[in-house]
């Protein structure tokens, strides 16, 4: 999969052909589980249901299994008329690049099936029948912004360093601040909601205003107040996006590695094109135009260009990943930064949104995740935690 990543077939990315044929693969795959796993995959999608949509819309919405991609196209319908009078989630923080819509209104329609269906039925993959991990498809319980730099500090990975904590109203300091600009993050947040950048000298001049405006901003939340750190100048602002995927033989490999620049503001998440990386040669081998329609029609004069530390970044990640006890945890997005003199890390992620993008990319990367982790192919089983139809229990 990750050859396929990085040589995605030349496509008219985005138009009605591409989403259709991108929502089919989730359709071929939704029958592929059902016709594979009948128990394991009912009992994943009852639960996957009540988490994502209450415990009644949850078992009317799994009642339609056998026929669920058309209860999702509906879905899909109710949450278009709904975002008329209800802003919706995905375009309320500097993440939206990642979640533009097609042009066609045809083709909007299928791509937002499609990322429904390819999350519904590609985390099945990912979390199998394991309460915790369905857990984390919809909220961070337990896989915090503490816990990704916990899983990163045992292995020695760079990280900014944590000046002080937001914390039932009062502001605790584990650092000097000096003259330290900072980045302020809520612990369970996700695509840079609730972020604030701000710059000593501007925003605060001393420990008592920096105080002052995490009460007004942060008031009833709890946050972390990081040190800001600066990318290369060359690369300006910046994120390496590692994904990091536990195998059925209980190793860990990279899956992608992509680089998201061209950056509007200080948050890697105001990006403008993004690349794939090869790993092994630290080389931008293309643009990552398929991700989203934001970037479809994006300029890539960095192809070719080279990335140094981007290998030594994965082996971290890769390090993180395989030393965290949490076996459901089958898939990791890790984002990194290339600094001046080495490779700074902001966080992880639960990869249930990352990595379905990639295994619905083409056929030739559907069909090399079926083999290696879908039963009944793969080596062993499957990489799915939790109660399986066909053995007692694997966690």
């Amino acid at each position: 999969m990750y050859e396929h990543c990085n040589n995605a077939p030349k496509s008219d990315w985005f138009s009605f052909r591409d989403c259709l044929w991108r929502y089919t693969m989730t359709v071929m795959l939704h029958y592929w589980a059902l016709l594979t796993s009948p128990i394991a995959y009912t009992i994943y999608t009852w639960k996957h249901n009540i988490i994502w949509y209450g415990t009644l819309p949850g078992i009317a919405l799994s009642l339609f299994l056998p026929i669920l991609p058309v209860g999702i196209a509906l879905i899909v319908f109710y949450k278009f008329v709904e975002s008329f009078f209800v802003p919706d989630w995905s375009m309320a923080g500097p993440g939206r690049v990642f979640f533009v819509k097609p042009k066609n209104p045809l083709g909007a329609f299928l791509w937002d099936c499609y990322l429904k269906q390819s999350m519904q039925v590609g985390q099945f993959y990912l979390v199998g029948t394991n309460h915790d991990a369905i857990e984390h498809t919809w909220f961070d319980k337990i896989l915090t912004k503490d816990f990704w730099r916990a899983a990163l500090n045992q292995v020695d990975g760079r990280l900014p360093r944590e000046l002080g904590r937001w914390q039932n109203g009062q502001l605790t300091m584990h650092h000097d601040l000096e003259t330290c600009d900072v980045v302020v993050k809520l612990p369970d947040s996700y695509l840079g909601i609730g972020d604030a950048f701000w710059s000593y000298g501007k925003d605060y001049h001393n420990v008592a205003e920096l105080e002052k405006a995490l009460q007004k901003e942060y008031q009833g939340k709890e946050a972390l107040v990081l040190e800001m750190v600066r990318p290369k100048k060359e690369l300006g602002v910046h994120s390496l996006d590692i994904v990091t995927l536990r195998t059925p033989d209980d190793d860990v490999k990279v899956l992608s590695c992509l680089l998201w620049t061209d950056c509007t503001t200080d948050s890697s998440h105001s990006c403008r094109a993004g690349y794939c990386v090869d790993v092994e040669t630290e080389t931008i081998v293309a643009p990552a135009a398929w991700y989203s329609p934001f970037f479809a029609t994006m300029n890539a004069p960095l192809v070719g260009s080279k990335m140094p530390g981007v290998r030594k970044a994965c082996a971290t990640a890769v390090a993180a990943h395989k030393n965290i006890e949490q076996k459901w945890l089958t898939a990791v997005g890790w984002d990194a930064m290339v600094m001046e003199k080495e490779i700074v890390f902001f966080e992880g992620n639960f990869a249930g949104a990352r990595t379905p993008r990639r295994m619905f990319l083409s056929l030739a990367c559907l069909l090399e995740f079926v083999r290696s982790f879908a039963w009944p192919f793969g080596k062993g089983t499957s990489m799915r935690p939790g109660i399986q139809a066909f053995e007692k229990k694997r966690d």
